[in-house]
């Protein structure tokens, strides 16, 4: 009898324990949310979600676990950068509440909690720990002490993490890269949305109104943090390019973040108000998608953003920067372009294109949209349940 069986029988659900860093503006925050409230909904399962605070001047979606009646601890200590007294009691916190929910799967997710929460769950003798990677952690600012040291312990906590679930062929590729674990360890799961939200009909008239866009106008779009890794200030650049050469077109950033005020001063160096737009932090996604005509993404580096399947299902092109998972969702010139990381010209040459070519932009979105059939939300989380049963037997 598995682990997981023999559990079930006694306790009659499989107790998850769900741990991310912090709940807010993200695709790592939607998949959480949408794996606990399968499982919060499932007969079989009892979830709890483990989760630190959040800070301004990001945008605290913690109430979101409410709303979907999903049990939510909040962790003080469980914060989003390396500091090993803060860190320790993080782990210390986590291993309490492990124990006390005697929990048969942890499910981590984010760079921190990854770790905190796995060497709490090893502690407590979990029998199934899994990690999900949204996109590794290194970035191109941090010091080498600082790489050497966020590679050891993904390294070490590998040792003990029944399963990594990669959510694209280049977060696999770089874990092998950086020897993080074997192959063997990765599942591939695809991030996963609902796709009939963003494919249904809204009020275009009303939506421009109430955005206080030019109904005439070509509106072309970025969901995404105003933050170093999303990079929108390349985005803004591209812009005013673009403009000087097809001035019938605005453009939106649908998000908020510490670039903000960054944001706001390029907007007006380079003339842009009135043609640029940052809309803020949005809960209507769904209703601002449809009025695109196609959608941007400046990230640095990504895991594999829940905004290029928005975008699909919405039936849009996409124009991104080509790191990581970009790849694994954007078919070069059938359902966008992938461009160089850091070059707002090369952006801007392909907006320009799209701009002018409304026939292929159109049958791009078609493309795009028949794509997208790959990233249902019901999958995602019917395979990562399935995998949960899957490690039970091991």
């Amino acid at each position: 009898m598995s682990k997981l069986d023999k559990s079930s029988k006694q306790n009659k659900k499989i107790k998850v324990l769900i741990v991310i860093t912090r709940l807010t503006i993200g695709g790592d925050t939607n998949v959480v949310l949408d794996i606990a409230d399968y499982l919060n909904n499932h007969p079989l399962y009892e979830v709890r979600l483990a989760a630190g605070p959040v800070f301004e001047p990001e945008v605290d979606l913690t109430y979101l676990a409410h709303e979907r009646s999903i049990p939510t601890t909040i962790i003080p200590s469980l914060i989003n950068h390396i500091s090993p007294w803060i860190n320790l009691k993080a782990l210390l916190e986590l291993l309490a509440v492990i124990k006390s929910g005697k929990f048969d799967v942890v499910h981590t997710h984010s760079s921190v909690a990854g770790v905190v929460g796995r060497f709490a769950a090893f502690i407590a003798r979990v029998p199934v720990i899994v990690h999900h990677v949204h996109g590794w952690g290194i970035q191109e600012n941090m010091s080498t002490t600082v790489k050497t040291l966020y590679l050891i312990l993904e390294r070490i906590t590998a040792l003990f993490t029944d399963r990594l679930i990669a959510v694209s062929v280049p977060t696999i590729q770089k874990g092998l890269a950086y020897r993080i674990c074997n192959e063997e360890k990765f599942a591939l799961i695809y991030n996963g949305i609902n796709l009939k939200k963003f494919r249904q009909q809204v009020d275009r008239q009303k939506v421009f109104s109430d955005l206080g866009l030019d109904p005439e106008a070509k509106i072309v779009g970025m969901i995404a943090r105003l933050d170093q890794q999303k990079n929108p200030l390349d985005f803004i650049r591209a812009a005013a390019i673009v403009i000087k050469k097809y001035p019938k077109v605005q453009f939106l950033i649908a998000g908020d973040g510490s670039l903000r005020a960054e944001c706001e001063s390029l907007i007006d160096e380079l003339n842009l108000r009135g043609s640029f737009f940052l809309l803020g932090y949005r809960d209507d996604v769904d209703k601002i998608m449809p009025i695109l005509t196609f959608t941007v993404l400046s990230s640095l580096w990504e895991g594999l953003p829940v905004v290029f399947q928005e975008a699909m299902s919405a039936g849009k092109p996409i124009i991104a920067n080509d790191v990581d998972g970009a790849r694994d969702v954007i078919i070069q010139g059938e359902t966008g372009y992938l461009v160089t990381p850091h070059q707002p010209q090369e952006m801007a040459e392909r907006i320009l294109y799209l701009l002018d070519n409304d026939v292929i932009c159109h049958e791009m979105g078609l493309t795009a949209q028949k794509q997208s059939e790959r990233f249902s939300g019901d999958q995602m989380v019917q395979n990562i349940a399935s995998l949960y049963r899957e490690l039970s037997t091991n």
